[in-house]
């Protein structure tokens, strides 16, 4: 069953804000996630996972002449989506979360930007997205992937509906200011906001490539993963990928840090590695 927004998020007026309710949203997801997976109509994440290691770096998305203005919170959070699976526990009829990332939309015909990592789990007998109006799509494909910058794009079954994404921005500066619409450990469409803090670049590794993260102020934690970073005109650009937590102290003799927790580094995916990922035929909306 899909429910409409006012009854997963609460009533909503021009004079109200928007309510969300994650243990309707979460209900609501599982039920249909469960439904698809007892159809046959999904898709595993064994499946996906095996698709995330073929897939392209680059893959050719019509993105739209026009995207519609984000003005504020509520027109964000409906290009954003909860990213996850469910589960068959077998000692009941109902069917669980593995937990959830964030999404968001690219296209209006359903394809999507998150994490490479949300795709390596292999876990879940279906995997699909959750709007904030508590419509679910089922994932379809990985389009493309690479792993060394940590995007994933892919696609959803949207049907008929028409979804509305995000625009992606120029590359933003150090000191601007951005937002993030996120679902921090279930607190669903969560909204951050602070600055980009600066670049750094990672030198590379055994079995990884060289790296350049842009860290920001903006606060988000586990289940943020795939999170955009939109800048004050509501264009992407970045996304969330990990944090690295700073402490005082030396390390114990097990390597473990010790001491207080002093700061939290945000990492993000810069705008940059998701564009050279698209061969788009793009329209006219401009960058910013």
């Amino acid at each position: 069953m899909i429910l409409g927004l006012a009854m997963v998020c609460g009533g909503v007026s021009a004079a109200e804000p928007l309510v969300v309710d994650d243990a309707e949203l979460l209900r609501v997801m599982c039920g249909e996630l469960g439904k698809m997976a007892e159809s046959g109509e999904a898709v595993t994440g064994k499946a996906l996972a095996e698709m995330l290691e073929k897939a392209p770096r680059e893959v050719e998305v019509e993105l739209p002449a026009r995207v519609p203005e984000t003005k504020g919170y509520e027109d964000l959070a409906r290009s954003v989506f909860m990213l996850g699976s469910v589960y068959d526990c077998g000692k009941c009829d109902q069917w669980h979360s593995n937990g959830n990332a964030t999404a968001w939309c690219l296209t209006p015909d359903g394809v999507m930007v998150t994490n490479h990592h949300v795709f390596q789990s292999r876990r879940g007998d279906a995997w699909g997205v959750c709007g904030v109006d508590g419509k679910v799509y089922r994932v379809t494909e990985i389009l493309a992937a690479d792993g060394d910058a940590d995007v994933a794009i892919f696609r959803v079954d949207v049907g008929e509906d028409a979804l509305r994404p995000l625009a992606l921005g120029g590359d933003a500066g150090v000191g601007d200011g951005v937002r993030i619409v996120s679902h921090p450990d279930g607190r669903n469409f969560f909204q951050t906001s602070g600055e980009v803090g600066r670049y750094h670049r990672v030198p590379p590794r055994e079995g990884a490539g060289e790296k350049t993260w842009m860290s920001v102020t903006a606060d988000y934690a586990k289940g943020s993963s795939g999170g955009p970073v939109v800048n004050e005109a509501g264009k992407v650009v970045g996304m969330v990928s990990n944090t690295q937590s700073i402490y005082y102290g030396p390390r114990g003799k097990d390597g473990d840090q010790q001491g207080p927790l002093q700061m939290v580094v945000k990492n993000c995916v810069p705008v940059k590695a998701v564009r050279v990922m698209i061969k788009a035929r793009e329209g006219a909306a401009s960058r910013r």
